[in-house]
């Protein structure tokens, strides 16, 4: 090692040190043990801002702030990324706490917080400051055994003044606070990844209409109550365009056919990807809920939960669909898989499917000579239920699709 130039062993401990710093430290932390073997490694270690960068901090056990406070002076100009978890009791998250994290964030540009929403309201409602490096903000709630209820946690104000801001996600198991609760400068945000217990899509389509800037959004909403129903039809006779979106997860709560007024309000003209499915949506049709976002700017299409019977209408809306995704194998749609339909497909992903059943279609779709090019074929089937070993030494039916441009890989749904 001594005869390696700096170069090498800034890689070498960039590789062993991959992972975050979490503190309190533990006795093996990476940075500290190769910090004390030699003085020529120290000396290294000591010039990559990049090593000290990435903190995570546990209040559950009450760590020191000293060290975090060398860390972030080894890190130098670097951008940090930093992350609180926990208390899961009150009582750890006190005013000194507050007073040394704030001090920290200020040099951040990704600030990941994952604590319990009344240790989050004191985090969030101090004075408003202006944090100028963040442009990466995930908020997520740890289960409380405190009962809370909405209105009973102000506005969340830290965050208002950030010019940076460009990403931000929300995760809130519980019913005290969601995304509508926060003071931010939605109009910058290019991505917004939302899931919460109590968010409303009446509230939902208030902060989309602040999102001018979105690129990519993910979002799942509250099960909608008749009272909350008739918010959402005023606030959708007023269309909200997103002239830059072009990726939407959208997840519906129970009943989804009552989300029709909140998807019809939308305006997507450069959407080419969409995940659309519903809490239930086994049990409802959702073709005439959608039906407006699907167009032929559509190529990436993800339908799995969805009632096989609105599937062939859906396919119908996206002439130049290129990837798909469904959840089973219904008959209808794998026939007219095989008969060629949806030309331009490259990709297909499908749940479960007896594997001769998926080997017959394909060779069908390439008898049929309708595609434009090669298809990429993910399958998730049971090797012990379906038999996949004895497929997979078919090797004759294998190769005749290789040749064709068709690749099958078998494997688990995630």
């Amino acid at each position: 090692m001594r005869d390696l130039p700096p170069e090498i062993i800034e890689i070498i401990f960039l590789r062993f040190c991959s992972s975050k710093t979490i503190f309190p430290l533990q006795r093996d932390e990476p940075r500290l043990l190769i910090t004390q073997v030699c003085s020529q490694w120290r000396a290294v270690a000591l010039a990559i801002p990049s090593l000290w960068a990435n903190i995570r901090i546990s209040l559950d056990s009450t760590p020191l702030f000293d060290p975090v406070h060398v860390w972030i002076s080894r890190s130098a100009q670097y951008p940090l990324s930093f992350g609180i978890r926990g208390p899961r009791v009150y009582g750890a998250f006190s005013t000194i706490t507050i007073d040394l994290i704030f001090p920290i964030i200020q040099h951040c540009t990704f600030l990941k917080l994952y604590i319990n929403e009344i240790a989050l309201t004191r985090l969030l409602t101090p004075p408003a400051g202006s944090f100028c490096a963040l442009q990466r903000i995930s908020i997520k709630s740890v289960p409380t055994p405190y009962v809370m209820s909405r209105g009973m946690i102000p506005r969340a104000t830290a965050f208002q003044q950030c010019p940076q801001l460009r990403q931000m996600t929300f995760g809130f198991a519980a019913h005290a606070v969601d995304p509508a609760d926060f003071n931010l400068p939605w109009h910058q945000l290019t991505h917004l990844d939302a899931h919460s217990c109590s968010f409303r899509e009446y509230e939902c389509l208030d902060v989309l209409r602040q999102c001018t800037a979105l690129e990519e959004c993910s979002i799942s909403t509250f099960p909608i109550h008749s009272r909350d129903l008739q918010k959402t039809k005023a606030l959708s006779r007023r269309p909200i365009v997103l002239p830059s979106l072009h990726t939407l997860r959208l997840d519906l709560g129970d009943p989804a056919v009552h989300s029709v007024h909140f998807v019809h309000a939308l305006r997507l003209p450069r959407l080419c990807s969409l995940h659309a499915t519903s809490s239930k949506s086994q049990y409802y049709t959702l073709l005439p809920v959608f039906q407006t976002l699907l167009s032929e700017t559509i190529c990436h299409l993800d339908l799995s939960g969805w009632n096989p019977m609105d599937i062939p209408g859906a396919l119908a809306l996206v002439p130049n669909l290129e990837a798909l995704k469904l959840w089973g194998g219904d008959p209808e749609v794998l026939q007219a898989l095989g008969r060629g339909a949806i030309p331009h497909l490259v990709a297909l992903r499908l749940g479960v499917v007896d594997p001769c059943d998926l080997f017959d279609i394909l060779e069908a779709r390439v008898a049929a000579a309708r595609c434009d090019s090669s298809i990429a074929v993910i399958s998730d089937v049971s090797a012990v239920d379906s038999g996949v070993g004895d497929i997979m030494m078919d090797t004759t039916r294998l190769e005749a699709l290789r040749a064709n441009g068709v690749q099958v890989v078998f494997r688990n749904w995630s």
